[in-house]
């Protein structure tokens, strides 16, 4: 764990050095562009780290024909990120190359979605790494999640076939990318109370077995296999649940979290024209979290992602409020603790997939017991 730790140390260290002093542009750009660095280099040159490893490996490994890649977009590995893949194969014919440029897209994505959309990139950038770095390794998800954010942009300049089309492009590299067209329709105000209601009924219906009986139709409308994996996914549910206090913990956060970015809804709101898109699509995010923690832990996990990704920008944008330099460095000071505790729960469902780290010229001898 302690590269991991080392690096919320380091983000930290950068993000105190911009509270406190007053840097100018060209010092600020030259802290993010070494922390771009030091990230695509820690993930980018992982081995045997990161969830579904050896799927994505023997995926890249054993596609030496375009028709594989036709083949392979039948049974889940959607036809972009096989392109994707395929053509990194045969230009360089090297796994970690691929895992390398994969990091380089992933975090140029995600360090310009923090430049664009929060007042202070570093914050963001912390609670990011801590919340997602269980993620790290969902190779299709995370391509689709990039393109997704790029949409945003038509989603405050209203142009719904261009946001359409970007959302299209997405769902080539993971399907459930479909579920981000929903931010189109969230550039409004919602009144606390209509939050608030439409919370709790998804918290009730949750925690009946509606979710499940309702998915399990619609798998059978599909299939035995579809239904299968249904069933499949509720029983595995329940056990990474019980290992991981997903609910008690996951619960606890995000009532506290939604509680803070509600009540400064109306300043915020104010200052920041993108802040009720980011603050609505967490709150969907919560929906789904609401509805299927209890039930269908692989939506809560997948699809509720597009939308748990605005929380490390909402935590930003929450210093705000806070006049004092002072102040907020403090404030900072506990969310760098909160964010450990933090990453330790993100990979808490596998964590022998992440702990310890081992990369190319890191842990090298180190062999994973499931390899």
């Amino acid at each position: 764990m302690e590269v991991y730790i080392v690096t919320l140390l380091l983000i930290f260290i950068f993000g105190f050095l911009d509270l406190r002093l007053k840097l100018n542009d060209s010092q600020r750009n030259w802290l993010v562009f070494f922390l771009y660095f030091i990230i695509v280099i820690q993930i980018g040159l992982r081995w045997e780290t990161g969830s579904d490893w050896l799927p994505y490996l023997e995926n890249f490994q054993n596609t030496d024909e375009y028709s594989t890649v036709l083949i392979n977009a039948l049974i889940g590995y959607e036809i972009g990120y096989g392109t994707f893949a395929f053509f990194i194969k045969k230009l360089f014919d090297s796994y970690s190359v691929f895992l390398f440029i994969h990091a380089l897209i992933f975090y140029w994505g995600i360090f310009r979605m923090a430049q664009k959309y929060s007042p202070y990139f570093f914050i963001s950038i912390l609670f990011f790494y801590a919340t997602n770095l269980g993620m790290v390794g969902s190779n299709r998800q995370l391509l689709a999640i990039i393109i997704c954010l790029y949409s945003l942009v038509y989603v405050f300049e209203r142009k719904p076939f261009k946001f359409l089309v970007v959302i299209g492009v997405a769902c080539l590299f993971h399907t459930t990318a479909f579920l981000f067209g929903i931010y189109y329709f969230l550039n409004r105000n919602f009144k606390t109370i209509t939050v608030v209601l439409v919370l709790i009924i998804s918290f009730v219906i949750g925690k009946t077995g509606l979710p499940f009986l309702m998915f399990s139709k619609l798998g059978g409308l599909f299939g035995e296999l579809a239904a299968s994996k249904i069933i499949a996914y509720s029983e595995g549910a329940k056990d990474v649940l019980a290992e991981s206090s997903l609910s008690v913990f996951g619960l606890i956060k995000r009532l506290l979290f939604i509680a803070i970015f509600t009540y400064y809804y109306s300043f915020l709101s104010k200052k920041l024209s993108y802040y009720k898109v980011l603050y609505n699509g967490y709150v969907f995010g919560m929906v789904i979290y609401f509805l299927f923690a209890s039930s269908l832990l692989i939506l809560v996990n997948r699809g509720s992602l597009y939308f748990n990704i605005m929380e490390s920008l909402l935590i930003s944008c929450q210093f705000l409020v806070f006049s004092k330099r002072s102040d907020k460095a403090y404030v900072f000071f506990v969310l760098l603790l909160l964010s450990i505790v933090i990453l330790f729960q993100s990979i808490a469902a596998y964590p022998e997939l992440f702990d310890p780290y081992k990369g190319l010229f890191y842990n090298v001898n180190f062999k994973r017991e499931m390899f």
